[in-house]
């Protein structure tokens, strides 16, 4: 008895039935999964988000000498997360979401498989994402335990809505930065060497700076949004430096959206025109 069914051996392009653009999107993400985090790089970016762990486990030696309860939470968040771990995390893994198929020139093999260009990338960006919102979230997780449970297990339960904003947040400014940083993947030479310019010459240095030179980071609106959604003071003294007018919530999500829908935009024109050789 025969069959027309090609074996795994005998593969080709050719032979496999071309998916749909959201089809294309499901095989990507179940395809890469949590590959990102393979290897060195996602061993370095563990050990990278538990170093603020180090904080509250001064405080179990002396008294006063760490940082508790949901003041310490989010101290250690918007001075070491939002503006320092959150980023690093954002570059690697978006720049490594097609980066490393680009420098390696693998890019060729990936687009033999049946699936349209437009769904790999928009595929390979959503993995980055949420891979880097998987690993940054375990880390605020365990953070969040080790600097509230001190406090008592009822402050566990009265501070959640502290982890659930600071949650949100973090997801949200992935979705932008992986974006931004697959741009530069696909577009430019050294993406990691520009996106550390951007990250620690720009968005760290303008988004405390006075006057409305912080409107123009991305971080400013991630603040923005945590100012309006938890109402805490530290988040509002960072939307508003020089005490500036808070801008509304929506407007803030708008630049968001805006530059992640504009980066992906961008980015899928240069990968959709470029000619990939071995």
């Amino acid at each position: 008895m025969t069959t027309s069914r090609p074996s795994s051996t005998t593969w080709s392009p050719e032979l496999a039935p071309r998916r749909g653009f959201f089809d294309g999107i499901a095989v990507t993400i179940r395809v890469a999964g949590l590959s990102l985090l393979r290897g060195r790089r996602g061993v370095v970016l563990a050990l990278l988000c538990a170093l603020p762990l180090i904080w509250p486990a001064l405080e179990l030696f002396h008294s006063g000498l760490g940082t508790k309860g949901g003041v310490g939470f989010v101290q250690l968040l918007t001075e070491l997360w939002f503006p320092r771990i959150n980023l690093i995390v954002a570059l690697f893994v978006g720049c490594g979401a097609l980066g490393e198929e680009i420098d390696g020139k693998t890019v060729p093999y990936l687009l033999t498989r049946p699936v349209p260009r437009s769904a790999l990338l928009i595929g390979r960006w959503l993995v980055a994402a949420v891979t880097a919102s998987v690993l940054l979230g375990a880390g605020y997780l365990a953070l969040y335990v080790a600097t509230v449970a001190p406090m008592g297990g009822d402050a566990l339960l009265v501070d959640l809505p502290i982890l659930g904003y600071a949650l949100l947040g973090m997801a949200l400014s992935m979705l932008a930065y992986c974006a931004v940083f697959m741009l530069f993947a696909v577009t430019i030479k050294w993406p990691l060497l520009v996106g550390l310019v951007l990250l620690f010459v720009w968005e760290e240095f303008a988004a405390t700076m006075p006057g409305n030179l912080a409107r123009y980071t991305l971080l400013h609106h991630v603040y923005t949004l945590l100012a309006h959604g938890s109402g805490d003071e530290a988040y509002h003294l960072l939307a508003r430096p020089e005490e500036i007018e808070l801008l509304p919530a929506a407007e803030s999500l708008q630049v968001l959206a805006g530059v992640t829908a504009g980066s992906l935009a961008l980015a899928l024109a240069k990968f959709r025109r470029k000619s990939y050789l071995v």
